[in-house]
């Protein structure tokens, strides 16, 4: 309550409202000066103390002797009473105010005082209005491991949502990688791993082969079946290819009936192989129970040369 006197008092900027409201507590302040000073001096829980700006002191209250278990403590240096690792207190400017919070050495083990308001300055002089705020340490240690139990639990909830933030981001990145029909990789990211792997071509020398499947008859299908039928043949015809190629191949869909077999380190003779494999795997197989398609499929060898744009021209020449 005494510190929102003081800090009312002492308020810079003041409105109208605040300025009458301030005249009321101060007059009250006079009427009652003899009493407040008593409760400075001897009734309260406020800690007053005056010191010169070496921190010497001139005065200290009955609060502050009662801490400290002195009877008198005019001369001393305040910083006597405080822990050694406090090097300084700030000193404020002539007739200005700091908040400041003060530890004091305590004789009782158990006991921690913490003193906490504001230093004045007035006429050379310090003046500090200090409450006191005593904590026992088995009390702040079980204090301290409730909120350590809490840091804890939150560290938890917050790994957890990063690691589900993490997921989300994969999966959304990986269905941008993916054709919504077929769940094979799509154009846009085969154009990402084809300048990957040209880089590859150049600085290693590590050879990149693909293998072109076109869907000759696709129209057909659509046509005599419906396009229901069509896509499901698609599906059926993109698991076919991505189960019958090594864990180091990818396999894209570019177009509706255009995939690409992305073949790292196959030469064209290679290739070559991995095409007549497909083409006669697929020709021989039944979709939907009695549907056969006819693809044809042509291998194509990457150079030190090339570029993306240079491959994905060749790649629809041949188509």
């Amino acid at each position: 309550m005494f510190e929102k006197y003081l800090k009312k008092i002492f308020e810079k900027e003041k409105t109208e409202q605040t300025r009458e409201s301030e005249e009321e507590v101060r007059g009250l302040l006079r009427l009652n000066i003899d009493f407040l000073i008593d409760y400075i001096e001897e009734l309260g829980n406020i800690v007053f103390i005056i010191t010169d700006k070496d921190l010497i002191i001139k005065h200290a209250n009955k609060t502050f002797l009662r801490m400290v278990n002195f009877e008198d403590v005019n001369g001393k240096n305040l910083k006597i009473f405080l822990p050694t690792y406090v090097k300084h207190l700030p000193i404020p400017e002539s007739e200005k105010r700091e908040k400041i919070y003060l530890h004091l050495k305590c004789r009782k083990p158990d006991v921690n005082i913490c003193l906490e308001g504001y230093v004045y300055e007035k006429n050379n002089m310090l003046l500090f209005f200090l409450e006191k705020r005593i904590y026992v340490y088995h009390e702040l240690y079980e204090k301290i491991s409730e909120l350590n139990n809490e840091i804890a639990e939150l560290t938890r909830e917050s790994k957890k949502k990063q690691i589900l933030i993490e997921k989300l981001q994969k999966e959304l990145k990986e269905s941008l990688r993916k054709d919504y029909l077929t769940e094979l990789f799509n154009r846009s990211y085969f154009e990402e791993v084809l300048e990957r792997e040209i880089n590859k071509i150049k600085r290693y020398r590590i050879p990149l082969s693909l293998v072109l499947v076109d869907v000759e008859n696709f129209k057909e299908v659509n046509q005599n079946y419906g396009r229901t039928t069509g896509d499901r043949v698609l599906k059926d015809l993109g698991k076919l290819l991505y189960e019958n190629t090594r864990m180091v191949d990818m396999v894209f869909r570019m177009e509706e009936d255009n995939f690409i077999i992305l073949l790292p380190n196959t030469k064209g003779e290679g290739a070559n192989i991995v095409a007549k494999k497909i083409k006669n795997l697929i020709n021989s197989t039944l979709f939907e129970g009695n549907i056969s398609i006819s693809v044809n499929t042509v291998s194509l060898e990457c150079s030190e040369e090339d570029t993306v744009e240079s491959v994905i021209d060749r790649v629809y020449r041949a188509y």
